[in-house]
């Protein structure tokens, strides 16, 4: 019965794995592929509540901490790797001239466009490896998460399908903006860049003022702009932890 309660955690960790292979079935497939990146912020969601239980339920284990690995790299290492493949597709279909591609006529330029998106999941592999070498780093993150940086590409992907997307639809389809996307969240993933963790230390609100910052931010965000403050109340968080790293330095 005492090992009963490791169960708990390791099922919503099983549960944030199954989301993740979902999220890729569908961008493969190509059955409303949009939602392979809802697939991946509710995976997003467990992935921050099996840490949580683990801790309510004093059920944190070495195995726990592998398997949350090894899940996070299929749902946020791969399956945004495939989201950019897509991603990348649609840039090709819509700069094309007759506003078609055909994988298997691609050209090598075009071969080569496509493999760059495997750059996201070769970034997410070092972060978590180097992640479960490490230390605990209490309310900071060494680089940004793989789940941040995910949800960051999958909000991103929820706006280009956004009935309210066409001002903003161009620069989302433009080649140079998607690639200088995915290297940034790489080299912020591998990054030694000091960022906010939303655990809270203890009940004090002056100890946990950030935390309680980006969760208000969000929340405004997300009554205003709705679907649009995913992206946006993610970009904020990610400006902030920035500025704290550099001009006030995050205490541990």
């Amino acid at each position: 019965m005492k090992n009963l309660k490791y169960i708990f955690p390791n099922l919503i960790t099983l549960s944030n794995l199954t989301l993740g292979c979902g999220a890729i079935t569908v961008a493969l497939i190509g059955a409303n592929e949009y939602n392979a990146a809802w697939l991946l912020m509710f995976a997003a969601v467990l992935d921050l509540f099996d840490g949580w239980v683990a801790r309510l339920l004093n059920a944190r284990s070495e195995f726990g901490v592998q398997l949350d690995s090894l899940a996070d790299m299929v749902s946020f290492g791969v399956a945004p790797s495939i989201i950019f493949f897509k991603w990348f597709i649609l840039v090709l279909t819509n700069s094309s001239e007759f506003s078609t591609f055909e994988l298997i006529s691609a050209t090598a330029n075009e071969k080569i466009f496509l493999a760059i998106s495997f750059l996201f999941a070769i970034g997410a592999a070092v972060r978590l490896a180097r992640f479960n070498i490490s230390p605990s780093t209490g309310q900071i993150f060494n680089g940004l998460t793989t789940t941040a940086a995910a949800m960051i590409v999958s909000s991103i992907w929820i706006i280009i399908d956004s009935p309210n997307s066409e001002f903003i639809r161009p620069v989302l389809l433009n080649k140079y903006f998607v690639v200088i996307l995915l290297i940034t969240l790489v080299i912020l993933m591998v990054s030694n860049l000091k960022m906010l963790s939303l655990k809270f230390k203890g009940s004090s609100f002056k100890k946990n003022i950030w935390q309680y910052i980006i969760i208000g931010m969000t929340a405004v965000l997300l009554i205003i702009f709705r679907t649009e403050g995913i992206f946006l109340s993610l970009l904020s968080y990610l400006i902030l932890s920035i500025a704290l790293s550099f001009f006030r330095p995050i205490k541990e």
